[in-house]
Formats: C-alpha cells, structure tokens, sequence
C-alpha cells in the first residue's frame, strides 16, 4: 500500500511539469533574432555609474 501511494505521489510530481502555465511560448523561432521585449534605455546616472565601474577595473 505505501509503495503504491509513493508511485502515485512521484507520478503526480512528474506530470506536474507537463501543465500548461498560461505563459505564451514561441513555437517558430527566427535564428539570429531577439523576439523579447525591447530593452529600456539607461539613464545618463546608469550610465555614468557604469562608466565609473569600468574606469576602475580597467585601472586594477
């Protein structure tokens, strides 16, 4: 009995990741294309943040 409930325990486990999560995936993929969303531009202070950090490690 507690093998049979452990079997059904490890399939209801296993056929959880067949579900479907609602999330729209591409089926089709264009090679060498990004289908994401597009990226949102940086700040003038992102950007000079990140000039800083790369000023600092191309000194080190």
């Amino acid at each position: 009995m507690t093998r049979l409930v452990l079997l059904a325990f490890g399939a209801a486990i296993l056929l959880a990741g067949c579900q479907e999560d609602g999330a729209p995936r591409p089926v089709h993929l264009d090679k060498g294309v990004y289908q994401g969303a597009a990226d949102t531009p940086l700040t003038a202070e992102q950007v000079r943040a990140l000039q800083q950090r790369t000023a600092y490690q191309a000194v080190r």
